[in-house]
């Protein structure tokens, strides 16, 4: 009888100890568990927290580069409003010289030489027709080219009045080469009074000379600019 009860202590001894062992092994699991769950949490706050510093960041290299966009647009607008201003200061000056300085050139000759021959007085209205026929070639260039809304165009139609441009100031210098040759000659008879004169006859032709390859720099440098709004219109446009 002594004996079984020992043998029945015996047997829940073992049976005491499991279960405390169980009780023991579900609390770490549920510590561990609850451990993990935190861990969790805290690295999801912290992927949280990363994501939102990287779309800050994002956000201040977009808002860097939107501005920098805008910025580069300004100054290429800027650079082609002062490429444009020097071209349409070009033909103002063209228009100046045919519409005002011509007619008064044209006056004046007409009023000291009409009484004195033909050929003095019609070298007035000679000048008056070369001015009157140059301008409305310039014109044409000037229409041509738009100059005013040309950076607001697309590339396409851009492309399509420069070169549309270039063509008509290649045709303009080709019809005015002869007048201009004409009204050279009689500029040296006028000046030397239909005498042979070599010194009034170098000294007009240089002076002519001198305008005209001012002229042609003028026209080459406008070609330059042109090409080169060409590629500022492309750069804007992507």
């Amino acid at each position: 009888m002594i004996q079984q009860t020992i043998d029945s202590n015996e047997m829940d001894y073992p049976k005491e100890h499991f279960e405390l062992i169980d009780t023991e092994h579900n609390k770490r699991a549920f510590l561990k568990k609850e451990i993990t769950q935190k861990e969790n949490i805290a690295q999801q706050t912290t992927d949280n927290s990363e994501l939102d510093s990287l779309k800050e960041l994002f956000g201040l290299l977009n808002a860097k580069l939107e501005k920098q966009s805008i910025l580069s647009e300004e100054i290429i607008n800027d650079a082609m409003q002062e490429k444009l201003s020097h071209i349409e200061k070009w033909y103002h000056n063209r228009f100046l010289i045919s519409f005002v300085s011509a007619p008064i050139v044209s006056a004046v000759f007409l009023f000291m030489y009409i009484g004195q021959g033909a050929e003095y007085w019609t070298f007035g209205l000679y000048i008056l027709a070369v001015a009157a026929l140059e301008y409305f070639l310039n014109r044409r260039s000037y229409r041509i080219l738009n100059v005013k809304i040309l950076p607001s165009l697309s590339m396409t139609q851009a492309t399509e009045n420069i070169a549309r441009h270039k063509q008509m100031r290649s045709q303009t210098n080709r019809i005015m080469a002869i007048p201009i040759i004409i009204l050279i000659a009689w500029t040296i008879l006028i000046a030397s009074d239909f005498v042979w004169r070599p010194f009034v006859t170098i000294l007009t032709i240089t002076s002519m000379a001198v305008s005209i390859i001012w002229g042609i720099q003028q026209e080459r440098a406008n070609r330059k600019r042109l090409e080169e709004i060409l590629r500022m219109i492309k750069n804007l446009r992507g």
